[in-house]
C-alpha cells in the first residue's frame, strides 16, 4: 500500500505547466492541470489571497518521503507563502494493489482530524457564482470554479448523439469547524435535494499554503 497526497496548487494562468516539471523532479508522479476562474473576495474577505480570476488548477499525486520537499518547493520557488501568489492544499490518499482492495478495511488513516475541508459542489453550467454567494453568507471567504463535463446519459439520448451537459464546480477550502454550516447552506440554497440538481461532497485538507484567514496579513497556513 502506498500512502502520499493528492495536492491541488491554483495558481494564475501560465504558471502550472512550470510547476508540474518541477514537482516531478523532486518525486512527484502524474499531474493534471484544469483551467478555472478564482472568485473575487470582498473588501474584507481575502481567505485565498488571490485577486486576479484566471486560474490553473494543477492535481498532482506527491508520495509521502516527498512531501515535505514538495511544500519547501513551493514556498521557495513558487513563493507560495506570499498573498497573491496562489495556494496548495493536500488530501491523503491510500493507493492499493488488486489484492488489498478486495480486503475489509477499518477507519484507520481517514484523517478525521484534519484541520480543514475542501468542499466540492458539481452544479450546472452558470450557477457557480450564485453558489459562492451562498457559501460567503454562511462564511465562506473564497473559492475557485472549474468548468467541466458532465458523464451522466440524458433520457433524451439518442444514438449516436451522446451530449455531455456542462458544469461547474465550485470549490471551497475552509476550517473544518465552519465546512458543516457553509455544506448545509449550499444544500438548502442551491436546492440540492431535487434530482439531477447538484452534488456536494468534502475532503480532509492535512495541509495548506498560501491561505489567509481572520483579515490578517501576516497569517498564512503552515
Amino acid at each position: 500500500m502506498t500512502t502520499g497526497s493528492a495536492n491541488y496548487i491554483i495558481v494564475n494562468r501560465g504558471r502550472a505547466n512550470q510547476l508540474l516539471h518541477r514537482a516531478q523532479q523532486i518525486g512527484a508522479k502524474r499531474g493534471t492541470i484544469f483551467l478555472g476562474e478564482g472568485t473575487l473576495p470582498s473588501r474584507w474577505q481575502d481567505f485565498l489571497g488571490i485577486n486576479q480570476t484566471q486560474k490553473e488548477i494543477l492535481l498532482i499525486a506527491v508520495p509521502g518521503a516527498a512531501q515535505e520537499a514538495f511544500y519547501n518547493m513551493l514556498r521557495e520557488e513558487f513563493h507560495l507563502h506570499k498573498r497573491y501568489k496562489g495556494i496548495a492544499f493536500s488530501v491523503p490518499y491510500r493507493q492499493y494493489s488488486a489484492e488489498e482492495a478486495h480486503r475489509p478495511q477499518g477507519e484507520e488513516g481517514r484523517a478525521f482530524d484534519a484541520p480543514y475541508v475542501c468542499l466540492m459542489t458539481v452544479l450546472e453550467k452558470g450557477l457557480g457564482e450564485q453558489c459562492m454567494r451562498v457559501a460567503r453568507e454562511a462564511g465562506a471567504q473564497g473559492g475557485t470554479i472549474i468548468h467541466a463535463h458532465g458523464a451522466g446519459v440524458p433520457q433524451n439520448f439518442v444514438y449516436p448523439i451522446a451530449i455531455e451537459p456542462q458544469k461547474d464546480m465550485v470549490m471551497i477550502v475552509t476550517r473544518r469547524q465552519t465546512a458543516p454550516q457553509i455544506r448545509r447552506a449550499i444544500y438548502a440554497g442551491m436546492k440540492l435535494e431535487r434530482k439531477g440538481a447538484g452534488i456536494i461532497f468534502g475532503l480532509p485538507v492535512t495541509r495548506t499554503l498560501g491561505l489567509y484567514e481572520d483579515n490578517r496579513p501576516d497569517k498564512a497556513a503552515p
